[in-house]
């Protein structure tokens, strides 16, 4: 810790001013910082809703749109289309990459999963066996596997070497919209339906055993996810989003909401540090994984259907319901790391015991994670009615802070005063000039609500002080005439007040009464 004070201590405390409620701000400025690199955003227009926006695993991590009858490759160094697949007859809702950036699988209203090479965008296979639309697809980890599903209800795997299908999972009741591949295992895999359950499947059981495990989430699911350690798994449906435990047979862990309308499309930063969900009010929420507490938030003009985050962080891709692309690129300086793997929110490791950079460390400047205590000198100097203060001079303290004028410091002055048994003292023994600039602060405040209970307590100690000689002053008369008035008129609001809320009150119970 790097320390800078100064010489001069005081144990007195300056005055405490009244105010009011400070505007909120971010906890964490360098989470901000972070996103806030995300600059000049690229907007494509597109023919319809952006289903789908999947990042290829391999560098450059080009990205893969899916928008009407046609999926586009765009290139993450220009922001162009770089190939354009248009070998769909009917709308496409799911395209994504295999592991090694090579193959691309999508599926659609034709109920067809196809295969293409992304270098030369020929069809290698199509897999034929659904019912109905295609959802969602993606290859399994090893890459020799595509598992698709669709609003058959079901889910199916197949052979890309054959394009035949290797198996058919039943179990949902309901469309199945969301899909998810385990990062640690080809066999494993989670869906999400509009039968509101999420269930894992193990390819190496029977089709006909079901799910290895069923979790409800309460909502039809419209998103999955798996965490790259495949023990968690999060699912989103209406504005719901929940984080279950897969290695203790299903347990719920965590379950917030921070939407205002469905969560469409969830997505995890480079290492799934963050989660990322994307809803229909057009907000796109960022969760620290720790704790899933929001720490950034992004609003579109549109609502949001995908969402896509660069395996490398320097691409942020929203995909909207117009049919609106939206392309954010990170803006690094000279000299910082393009891929910031560690994060702002990762401190530089303290010292070790013994180096001789813990040796030097009160020597050099301030580090990154250092607390740097300023007092410098300028925090000592006092202002007047503090210097009276301080002195108990509580009637010279007083006439002070009524010359700043500060409606907030004459009354933390009166607070204080209150607080030290010295309101009596302050008040007593003035004259009309000194007592008319106090009445006339009770008179313009007391009506006013952060300061109405204080200035109640000013109001009675002037009167008991002053009330009888009234008559001797004609202007101080005049103000606790003032004074009088606007208690009065205050006293005769609040009335009105209570008798629209009694017949609010009135109404609300007969409307009640109606209903049972």
């Amino acid at each position: 810790m790097t320390m800078t004070t100064s010489t001069r201590t005081s144990s007195f405390k300056k005055l405490r001013t009244t105010t009011a409620p400070p505007a909120i701000v971010s906890k964490d400025s360098s989470e901000e910082n972070y996103w806030r690199k995300f600059q000049y955003p690229v907007t494509v227009k597109e023919h319809a809703a952006i289903s789908c926006v999947d990042f290829s695993p391999t560098e450059p991590h080009d990205f893969a749109v899916t928008s009407a009858t046609r999926v586009q490759v765009y290139s993450s160094a220009t922001n162009q289309v770089k190939r354009s697949i248009t070998r769909f007859r009917e709308t496409v809702y799911s395209a994504k990459f295999r592991h090694d950036g090579q193959l691309l699988a999508g599926g659609g209203e034709e109920g067809i999963v196809k295969v293409f090479n992304l270098t030369s965008r020929a069809i290698l296979r199509q897999c034929e066996g659904h019912t109905k639309a295609i959802r969602q697809t993606c290859f399994t980890t090893c890459g020799l596997k595509i598992l698709s599903t669709a609003d058959d209800r079901t889910l199916r795997s197949w052979d890309l070497t054959t394009g035949e299908a290797l198996q058919e999972f039943t179990g949902h009741e309901d469309y199945v919209r969301a899909l998810a591949v385990s990062p640690g295992s080809s066999d494993v895999c989670v869906t999400g339906s509009y039968d509101h359950t999420v269930r894992l499947w193990d390819m190496r059981s029977s089709p006909s055993s079901g799910a290895s495990l069923t979790m409800n989430h309460g909502f039809p699911v419209e998103a999955v996810l798996m965490f790259p350690s495949a023990s968690i798994c999060v699912s989103a449906g209406h504005n719901q989003v929940c984080v279950w435990d897969i290695l203790s047979g299903g347990r719920q862990l965590f379950s917030f909401s921070n939407h205002q309308k469905t969560i469409t499309s969830l997505a995890f930063d480079g290492e799934a540090r963050r989660l990322m969900s994307g809803g229909a009010d057009r907000q796109l929420k960022v969760y620290d994984v720790t704790d899933y507490s929001v720490i950034h938030g992004l609003s579109y003009p549109s609502p949001i259907f995908s969402i896509g985050l660069s395996p490398n962080e320097s691409h942020l891709v929203v995909g909207m319901a117009d049919g609106t692309l939206s392309i954010k690129r990170k803006v690094v300086k000279g000299g910082e790391d393009t891929e910031e793997k560690d994060g702002p929110t990762l401190p530089k490791p303290p010292p070790h015991v013994g180096t001789k950079r813990f040796f030097n460390r009160s020597k050099t400047q301030p580090e990154e994670g250092d607390v740097v205590v300023n007092q410098s000198r300028t925090m000592y100097q006092l202002k007047p009615y503090e210097v009276q203060l301080k002195k108990f001079r509580y009637m010279d303290a007083l006439d002070a802070a009524m010359k700043t004028g500060n409606c907030d410091v004459i009354a933390g002055m009166f607070q204080e005063l209150i607080h030290r048994d010295g309101l009596s003292n302050s008040l007593a023994g003035r004259n009309h000039k000194s007592l008319i600039p106090i009445m006339k602060f009770l008179v313009h405040y007391i009506g006013h609500p952060r300061y109405q209970s204080l200035l109640l307590d000013v109001a009675n100690a002037v009167l008991d002080m002053y009330g009888g000689v009234c008559g001797e002053s004609r202007r101080i008369t005049q103000q606790l005439n003032a004074l009088r008035s606007r208690v009065e008129a205050e006293i005769n609001m609040q009335r009105r007040m209570l008798s629209i809320l009694g017949m609010m009150d009135t109404l609300f119970a007969m409307a009640s009464t109606k209903q049972q």
